[in-house]
């Protein structure tokens, strides 16, 4: 039954009348629609019947609260938000783009170098012994440094700031993390461990950054995106540019 057809009817029909219930309990009706309802519900027990529960049901998913994100899933967006973020900002001028080249192009020297800087190390040791041995009559004079030099450089590496001492892990785990030019992490991995890394533990990892703040690190004495690892250990936490 249409809306018309109800105004011009003596009385609403049932199924007329359970399409206005909850206007009827709102009072969102004009004042006739609201007599001929009244005038119905007197005279039919089921619509009567039937109009209360609707009307607390309705009144019950009103007074629901909706549901908030989860800290995992607040986590996940932050992350992906601030590594969107920092892809634009590389991509900004030719600065930028220089600052994001050289910190991969670091990054992966640093990769390639690191696992033969303990032999290269174990041969100069050898070496500078064997030399002390033979030129024992050789001396050099250093002079000191004064304690109030401040190293320079074009380049200084991201850095912890803070960090809260949670237990993490009963091993030994490497985690690599990049840092924006504000000090926030935007992207982690762990290379030891690779794809296949347990879900609690990469929440326990998340949850540990959150309560770690870093430095950020410099170009030309301006705060600029990085890489920072970090060992956590049985006993300590190592930091490694």
């Amino acid at each position: 039954m249409t809306g018309s057809e109800a105004v011009n009817s003596e009385m609403f029909s049932c199924d007329a009348a359970r399409r206005r219930t909850l206007s009827y309990r709102e009072g969102n009706l004009p004042s006739d629609e609201m007599e001929r309802m009244r005038q119905h519900l007197r005279e039919c027990p089921e619509c009567s019947e039937e109009s209360g529960p609707v009307y607390d049901l309705r009144r019950d998913l009103r007074a629901i609260k909706p549901l908030g994100p989860s800290p995992d899933v607040r986590m996940k967006l932050r992350i992906s938000a601030s590594r969107e973020a920092a892809r634009r900002r590389s991509r900004k001028n030719v600065a930028d783009m220089w600052r994001t080249w050289y910190g991969d192009w670091k990054l992966w020297t640093d990769n390639l170098m690191r696992p033969l800087a303990l032999p290269t190390a174990g041969g100069f040791a050898s070496a500078l012994v064997l030399f002390s041995a033979f030129a024992s009559g050789l001396t050099v004079t250093t002079s000191p440094a004064s304690r109030g030099d401040i190293p320079t450089g074009l380049y200084t590496e991201a850095s912890v700031r803070s960090y809260l001492p949670l237990g993490l892990y009963d091993g030994d785990l490497m985690v690599e993390l990049t840092i924006d030019d504000q000090g926030r992490v935007i992207d982690y991995t762990l290379p030891t461990l690779g794809a296949a890394t347990p879900m609690a533990l990469r929440r326990n990892i998340e949850n540990h950054l959150l309560f770690t703040q870093f430095n950020p690190a410099t170009s030309f004495g301006q705060p600029t995106g990085g890489k920072v690892r970090l060992w956590f250990r049985s006993s300590r936490i190592d930091v490694k540019g």
